[in-house]
Order: structure tokens, then sequence, then C-alpha cells
């Protein structure tokens, strides 16, 4: 039940036409069903589908045959309008019962053209079966010359055959066969990957191509090196038994089967390019040469350096050789810039510079000469410690950039000239607290004030000599600001030691405590403290004797205690 809303002439035209289309999906959708055996169908459709064709075109039914994945294999459906259908139905009907009426009947083949319809097992025989509606076709034992061909099957699928072998007859008796001299070196690459490329010519020029059988030497000479190697030359080619190739079919046909077989034949051709560039074509350990052929499908030979040849050859297939040339000839373009542009690179100029300015102009860890290559894009060489013209600094890169890099030198030794060096003392118990933790300090004040400051190394003879290098002007502020530092940490440094004076423990060999003292009868450290002018160090004075019990009668003489064993004491 379907269900219109709307105004009433609007839904009644609505009603009107969905009546008329379901009238018409009805009229145009009636179905009849046939069944025929699975092996009539090809012969009902016909050869391209021209039996099915002419059913459909006289009664205008579309005839639906089973597909492979259908469970009921014997049905045929006939959709269309009910009088088309019924047509189309009788005409199949009629088919099928001629295809059920099985008759056998007889044709004479010559004995030479048996082999074509029953060699790869039957292949061709398979096929009229499968065309003609399972159709049986018998040919004699080989060896007995009979002649005769019998077909059983359907009487119009038997006329069909019949009509068919006849046509394959007259194609092999039309036949030629040429022969394709190619050396047997390349008939591998002619085949292909498991014979593909044969395959593509006999299925596209419906011909036979038989290649010969292979020799020991020919096998060898497959085997020649094709890159960088000696090239083996096709010019004094005599073709033998095992190097011609047999194309048997129409001659019609034989002809651009010959011509696609040959195109398939590797040629070799030579590019001129400049022994030179040889190396950089090869590229790192063959990278590049192994690059362009695997990419292009070919062999490419470069000859030994010491020859010196400006020729490459290129072996291959004549497509893939045009397109191997053109690469090639690409990348010898590109080499050729890279040529042109090392050369240009390679511009030079020398300039003497007096060889005190050398440290200054590199830098500080090279900071300053590599700032120039960067900015300037060029290398700069400076002398070696042995070479005998140690004022000579090489520039080398594209002329203009050569140029501005000899005038930014050229300026900066101009400002290394104008400076002036000056020493300052300042006491060497300041400098570590003017350079600062890992030269923070003193790399501030020199960047402040544009100048280079150098102190002296460890147990140096002038350990309170400074060095600073500058313009006058810059070089006097900064020795001004190193003495005012030198004043304030000075100072610094006196309380630090004074009151690292007071707070050291008095010497283990000092007399008197405090700094220590001194013996002064000796002159050396007094050993311990001794206690002078007492009593008892008096002339005609002596220590008294602790033993004595008249000078000490409470002491008493006493009992020795025993002495002890270290076990413990004795039992008994």
């Amino acid at each position: 039940k379907v269900t219109i809303r709307g105004p009433v002439g609007e839904v009644e035209k609505a009603k009107r036409q969905l009546l008329q289309l379901a009238e018409e999906k009805q009229v145009n959708n009636f179905t009849a069903e046939l069944h025929a055996k699975p092996e009539y169908h090809k012969f009902l459709i016909g050869r391209g589908g021209a039996n099915i064709r002419r059913v459909r075109d006289r009664t205008g039914a579309r005839i639906i045959f089973p597909s492979p994945d259908d469970t009921e294999q014997e049905l045929i459906t006939i959709v269309g309008k009910e009088e088309a259908v019924r047509q189309a139905q009788r005409e199949l009907e009629s088919l099928v019962k001629n295809l059920d009426d099985v008759v056998e009947d007889s044709m004479e083949v010559d004995v030479r053209h048996h082999r074509h319809f029953v060699c790869r097992r039957g292949q061709v025989l398979r096929e009229l079966a499968e065309e003609y509606g399972g159709l049986a076709v018998s040919f004699p034992r080989t060896g007995s010359n009979s002649q005769k061909v019998t077909l059983k099957g359907a009487k119009d699928c038997v006329e069909a055959a019949k009509k068919r072998i006849q046509e394959i007859i007259e194609d092999l008796e039309s036949q030629v066969s040429v022969e394709v001299a190619i050396p047997q070196r390349y008939h591998r690459a002619i085949m292909g990957p498991k014979g593909c490329r044969i395959q593509h010519i006999t299925r596209e020029h419906e011909v036979q191509i038989k290649f010969p059988e292979r020799e020991d030497s020919a096998a060898g000479q497959e085997a020649l090196p094709q890159e960088n190697g000696e090239v083996i030359s096709d010019a004094e080619f005599v073709p033998r038994k095992c190097d011609i190739i047999i194309i048997s079919g129409r001659a019609e046909k034989c002809e651009p089967a010959k011509a696609a077989l040959l195109a398939l034949v590797p040629i070799t051709e030579d590019v001129e390019v400049s022994y030179e560039l040889h190396r950089y074509i090869i590229g790192q350990k063959g990278s590049g040469i192994r690059k362009m052929m695997e990419e292009y499908e070919v062999n490419i030979w470069v000859p030994q350096p010491e020859k010196q040849l400006d020729v490459i050859k290129v072996t291959g297939l004549a497509a893939n050789v045009e397109r191997a040339k053109l690469g090639l000839l690409e990348r010898v373009k590109e080499l050729q810039a890279e040529q042109e542009d090392r050369a240009l690179r390679s511009f030079k100029v020398t300039m003497s510079v007096d060889p005190k300015f050398h440290p200054k102009i590199i830098g500080r860890k090279g900071a300053v000469i590599s700032q120039i290559r960067k900015d300037h894009n060029v290398s700069i060489q400076f002398p070696d410690k042995g070479d005998e013209q140690q004022d000579l600094i090489v520039i080398s890169g594209y002329e203009q950039n050569v140029e501005e890099a000899r005038q930014a030198i050229q300026q900066l030794v101009a400002e290394l000239q104008e400076m002036v060096s000056q020493d300052v003392h300042l006491d060497s118990r300041t400098h570590a607290r003017i350079i600062g933790a890992r030269g923070k300090a003193i790399r501030k004040l020199m960047e402040e004030f544009k100048v280079d400051i150098r102190f002296p190394q460890p147990g140096s003879d002038e350990p309170d000599k400074v060095t600073v290098t500058g313009l006058p002007d810059t070089v006097d502020a900064a020795i001004d600001h190193l003495l005012n530092l030198e004043e304030e940490y000075l100072l610094s440094v006196t309380e630090t030691e004074t009151l690292a004076a007071y707070m050291k423990p008095p010497s283990r060999y000092g007399g008197g405590g405090g700094a220590g003292g001194v013996d002064d009868n000796s002159g050396g450290p007094a050993k311990g403290f001794v206690v002078r002018d007492a009593p008892w160090n008096a002339a005609g004075n002596k220590a008294p004797d602790m033993s004595s019990a008249e000078d000490f009668p409470t002491f008493g003489t006493g009992v020795a205690p025993k002495q002890t064993s270290a076990w413990g004491p004795k039992k008994f």
C-alpha cells in the first residue's frame, strides 16, 4: 500500500503515473524458465555471442544464463514482455531439441594435419567440444594413415564443427614457415621470464614459434660478460643451425610476428662520452652505473681507464637502449655542468699577511676564520709550520666570493695593524677573580672594550704581567678598568689572608702559641712548650725526688703491683 498526500489534482496525477509504471513493470518483467544441459550453453550463445544476440534482436527479450556459482546450472531465464518471452522460449527450445538429437558424421582430414588437432594434449579438440555443445571428435590412431575423422553430437553442433575444422585446415594449408636468424646467445633474452614475450607474440599474431636446440658453444657464448668486458660484435655473424628460429602461420601474419621477434633482439649502440666523465658515471663502487642498468633494463659497458676511449656501449632492447641513451646523455650534461662549476670554484688568490696576525685572523678556536669562510663560501688555507713562506694565505672559491673574502681579511689586517699591545702588572693573586669562572668575566670584559687580554702562563718569570691588545683608546680604557678591579680585589685578598692567619691553628713545634714561637737561643723553632725561670731551675736547686720518703712522707713506698698475664690472673 502506497499513501500519497498533497493537493487533490497533484495526488491524482501522481497516482496515475505510479499505476502506469507498475503496469509497465509488470508487463516488462514477465519471466519464463528453460532447462538445457550446461554443455549446450556455449553453442546456444555462439561464438562471440552471435546466436544469443540474434534471438534477442528478433524478440527483444533478455536471456540470462547461469553463472558458475549458481546451483542450477541448467536453468536459463528469459525476461521481458510476455509475447517476446514466449517467442524467445520457442526458439531456444527448438535449438535445444536439435542439440538433443545426437547424430554421427565423418569428414576427411589430411594425415599431415592430424598432429595439429591432437598435440598439446588435444587442446584444439577440447576447444571444439566446449564451443559446440560437448561435441566428440575422434581422429584415427597414429600410423594408420587413415584420413577419416568422426564427429558425434547434436546435428547443428556437428555441422558447425565440420565448418570450423575445415577453416582450421585451410589455415594450416595456407601456412608458411619463416626463418629468423638470431644469435643463440640472445634467445633467452627474447623468450623473457618463463617465455612470456614469445607467448605474447604467438597470441597476438596467431603464429607458432619454434626455437632450435641449444649447443654447448652457444651456451658458453651466452655467459660472456656484457659489462666492462669485451663486446661481441654481430657484424660478422654467420648463422648456424642453433641460431635459426622458425615462425609458422599465415604469410600475412608471419611477417609482423618476425618484426616483433626482431624487436626483442638486444642491440648495442655507442654513446660518445668523454673518458674523463667515465668514473663519475660509474659512481662509487659502481653504484651509478648499476642504477642506470636497473632503471633502463640494459647492459652498459664502460672501457678500461687506461684505454682512454670516449665511448660507452649500451646493449638491450631497442626501446630500452633509446631510453638509456637519453638518460646517459642527460647525466653527461649534469656532469659537465658540475665540471664547469668546479672550474669556477677553483679560482685562487694568494695574499701576504704578516704571520703575527695569523692567530688573530683565525680567532679563538677558529671562530673568526670560520665565519669568513661561511659568509663568503670560500676555502682559506694558512701555511703549515714547515713551509718556507709563512706569510702566504691561499683563498679559493668563486672569483667574486674570493675577492670579497680577500677584502674582509685585508680589512681585518688593517684593523690589527692599528692595534697596540700594552703590558700592565696586576697582582697575580687577583688574576683568578678577574678571569672569573671558566673565563666568563674576562670574555665579557674583552667584548665590552673590544680588546684581547692575555694572562701569563703558570710558572712564568713575570707572573704579574698581563698583555692588553687593541686600539689605543680601548686599550687605555681596558687597563684602567683592570687596575680598578685589581685594587678592589686586592683589598679583599688582603683581608682574607689576614683573617686566615688569625684563624690558623698553633704550630705543633711553635713556641708560646699564637702564630708559633721561635727559640731565641737557637734561632730555630722551639721543641714544645718550655717553662723558664722555675724555682727548681735556679742555681743550686734540683728537682725533688718523688720516691723519697723524707721529701714526700705521705706517699710511702707502697707495694709494687703484681704483673698480670695477658691471659688473665692465675688460679693458683
